[in-house]
């Protein structure tokens, strides 16, 4: 055997003795998880919350809320192109994307209209609610140009189930570097959402009682023209 086969062969018994060599050695699990963040009590307008205290305490009922299939998932999804999507190979959700999304929602909702009363769908039949909030999420995540996207279309309804008012939010924001940056631009949109259907509550409460319903739903014009 020459010196080179020798010196070869050495080199490769060690690597073989050290776990990172070998190929069948078990290999660190790299994934790190990710959560969305609510709203702090920081970040929640004092207007807003005092306003929601001029009736007695809302149930604000929260649901369905209908996601993207695609999104249903642990792999943090980005969208490369129109057509494409990767998903990461170590960023995951800390739990599935769509749950996380209502919890928070709930919780900014919870927040934002200054009560403790959140019931999430499906309900007890005879829960008491004064309005209904669902959503209908088109997209939620981030893309290869550093933004994060969020188009959801919601609807209020009053407690019998009937339409008062419809709309869609578009939000954006952009990813800032670090390992949350995704995860903090996707809450963002998120509370951008929570803050317009919270405000449009509490415009319906000064208008009219919360048990009562309207004739006719009020959608945006940009809806209506869709």
């Amino acid at each position: 055997m020459t010196r080179k086969r020798v010196k070869a062969t050495l080199i490769a018994l060690a690597c073989a003795l050290a776990a990172g060599c070998s190929p069948l050695a078990p290999q660190p699990d790299r994934s790190k998880f990710f959560i969305l963040s609510p709203l702090t009590d920081a970040s929640v307008p004092l207007s807003t919350s005092a306003g929601a205290t001029t009736n007695s305490p809302l149930t604000v009922g929260i649901g369905p809320i209908d996601f993207p299939d695609y999104l249903r998932r642990l792999e943090v999804v980005t969208q490369t192109s129109t057509n494409e999507l990767d998903l990461s190979d170590e960023k995951r959700w800390g739990e599935p994307l769509d749950k996380n999304f209502a919890r928070v929602l709930s919780e900014n909702i919870s927040k934002l209209l200054n009560t403790q009363q959140i019931e999430k769908y499906p309900w007890p039949v005879r829960a008491h609610i004064d309005y209904q909030i669902e959503v209908d999420v088109q997209r939620f995540e981030t893309t290869s140009d550093g933004q994060s996207q969020l188009i959801a279309r919601w609807i209020i309804k009053d407690g019998a189930g009937k339409d008062l008012y419809a709309s869609e939010t578009t939000a954006s924001a952009p990813v800032s570097a670090g390992e949350t940056g995704a995860s903090s631009a996707l809450s963002n949109d998120l509370a951008t959402l929570s803050r317009e259907v919270a405000a449009r509550i509490t415009e319906l409460r000064q208008t009219q009682p919360a048990s009562s319903a309207v004739e006719k739903p009020n959608v945006d014009r940009h809806l209506a023209t869709r």
